[in-house]
């Protein structure tokens, strides 16, 4: 669903169905007291590592404890990449809404609610470039923060919702995903077993700090995600060329052997940020 949702919008974006925004595009909107919370129900809300991480530090929990309550693990068929997402959000009331359906969490909401109305998408060229699309989200029937006269430019609004570290540190991981599907064909070979020894470095950043014995004096938070982003691509190359896949694929069929145990590997890029 979310493939299909993904490669519909970048097809409208591309026809010109779904017109383009730039930065200096002038919108008008605000949410208002009487529609609060309204769009926060029934609602796929995707969340990336980095979502989650901000997430899981606001409420003082582990990765693991928020997958567990807040969240519905799925393993897409269509790229072979595992997505989580809000599960009470897409079957009713988001959880973290409160009784005056304002947000319990919004310091760290996700990004796409920060930036709602305004959507944006990313994909990559062939060269690694990045293609970045901004758009208006399909009106809802229910929203009446279009019916407002404030005006916005869509930069306004990106550095009203804070929202630039988010789509920074989000774009690791879709700079990722493309690495993976693109360089290592990952579509061909990633399973979910494969995609279940992934968890710990996309969403369990406090399992790899006591188990690799790394503090947040040694590495702070931020640091230690674009590490764990840099260590799983190492990992899945490694995994690719098992497969006869991306850069490393002619030493795995000469028969090399990788220096070092993964778990080593993975704490030299965890704690030195070198691969």
């Amino acid at each position: 669903m979310t493939y299909d949702y993904k490669q519909d919008l970048l097809k409208r974006l591309d026809d010109g169905s779904l017109p383009d925004m730039q930065q200096d595009h002038q919108f008008t909107f605000e949410c208002t007291d009487k529609c609060m919370g309204r769009c926060c129900n029934n609602i796929t809300i995707l969340l990336d590592p980095w979502d989650i991480e901000i997430m899981v530090r606001h409420l003082g929990i582990s990765g693991q404890r928020f997958l567990a309550e807040y969240c519905k693990y799925e393993f897409g068929h269509e790229l072979k990449w595992p997505y989580v997402r809000l599960k009470h959000a897409e079957d009713g009331l988001c959880i973290f809404m409160l009784e005056d359906g304002r947000c319990k969490i919004y310091p760290v909401r996700s990004r796409n609610c920060r930036t709602f109305p305004i959507g944006r998408a990313v994909r990559f060229e062939s060269d690694g470039t990045k293609i970045e699309r901004i758009f208006m989200v399909d009106k809802m029937g229910f929203c009446l923060g279009h019916k407002s006269e404030k005006k916005w430019t869509v930069e306004e609004w990106f550095n009203d919702a804070d929202c630039q570290k988010f789509y920074e540190l989000s774009d690791l991981y879709l700079e990722l995903i493309n690495y993976a599907t693109t360089k290592l064909n990952s579509q061909v070979w990633m399973n979910r077993n494969i995609a279940q020894t992934m968890m710990p470095l996309l969403y369990g950043p406090d399992v790899l700090r006591k188990k690799l014995g790394i503090s947040e004096q040694d590495v702070d938070h931020e640091e230690f995600y674009r590490r764990r982003m840099l260590a799983l691509k190492v990992v899945l190359t490694d995994i690719g060329a098992s497969f006869s896949y991306g850069p490393l694929a002619d030493r795995a069929k000469e028969g090399e052997v990788f220096a070092g145990s993964m778990m080593e590997r993975m704490k030299q890029i965890l704690l030195l940020g070198q691969s």
